[in-house]
């Protein structure tokens, strides 16, 4: 049974959504992040990848790039890009490429599901990345990256999609490489949560080494006492 949660997430203004969206944290080098930056300073791997803002063949310690991206992280609150949610809700998040198109839950999984072997991994993970990861979320206090989980739909939850999607997305843009997104807030969270519990197991498509980062995070943050932000869009 996979148990799921709604969240108050951080997410942009719509009118900044398709500035602060992002490629994922290592789907690019460096030098590559450097120019995403350079020619949009409110993108979001100025969190995730804070490296980018400095010079380069520098090579900052950890900590240093950390303490960056904490900054860069309240900047964005600060200056009103960044939001909070008022409310614990899930979002239904689309992507549409020519023919394709995709769409799945933003939502909280449980970290004893994955402990138990109810979220399914197949790869193996390098400490020292997950290491890496551990310390940015610590650093932050953010989990700024999604975790890509596939299950086995039902025709409730089909029928939740539908009905989601038949409304005005709160976001609607188009990515660089031609990808259309949509997001919409879905607020019926009992619904969601129940249909979920008619679904065996989830299985990590993409994102073995997050996954193990929020595990080892949470019994860090035990030990030390860590208050998380929860999420993001």
């Amino acid at each position: 049974m996979a148990i799921i949660k709604p969240f108050r997430a951080l997410r942009p203004v719509a009118d900044k959504a398709k500035q602060v969206a992002c490629v994922p944290y290592d789907v690019v080098y460096e030098s590559e992040v450097r120019g995403y930056i350079e020619s949009n300073p409110l993108s979001f791997l100025r969190v995730t990848r804070a490296e980018g803002e400095f010079p380069e063949g520098s090579k900052p310690e950890a900590d240093v790039v950390f303490e960056r991206a904490r900054q860069n992280l309240e900047q964005f609150i600060k200056d009103g890009i960044l939001v909070s949610d008022p409310d614990r809700v899930f979002y239904v998040y689309q992507l549409v490429a020519k023919s394709h198109t995709q769409t799945g839950l933003v939502g909280c999984v449980s970290i004893d599901d994955y402990e138990a072997g109810h979220v399914k991994k197949h790869e193996k993970v390098s400490p020292d990345k997950v290491e890496d990861r551990t310390g940015h979320m610590l650093a932050v206090k953010a989990q700024t990256g999604l975790i890509f989980l596939a299950f086995r739909g039902t025709d409730r939850i089909t029928g939740l999609f539908a009905n989601a999607t038949a409304n005005k997305p709160l976001y609607e843009f188009e990515c660089p490489a031609g990808v259309l997104q949509r997001v919409w807030r879905a607020e019926n969270t009992a619904d969601w949560a129940a249909a979920f519990t008619g679904v065996p197991d989830l299985y990590i498509a993409d994102g073995h080494h997050r996954a193990e980062r929020a595990f080892g995070s949470r019994k860090n943050a035990c030990r030390q006492f860590y208050t998380y932000r929860t999420g993001r869009l």
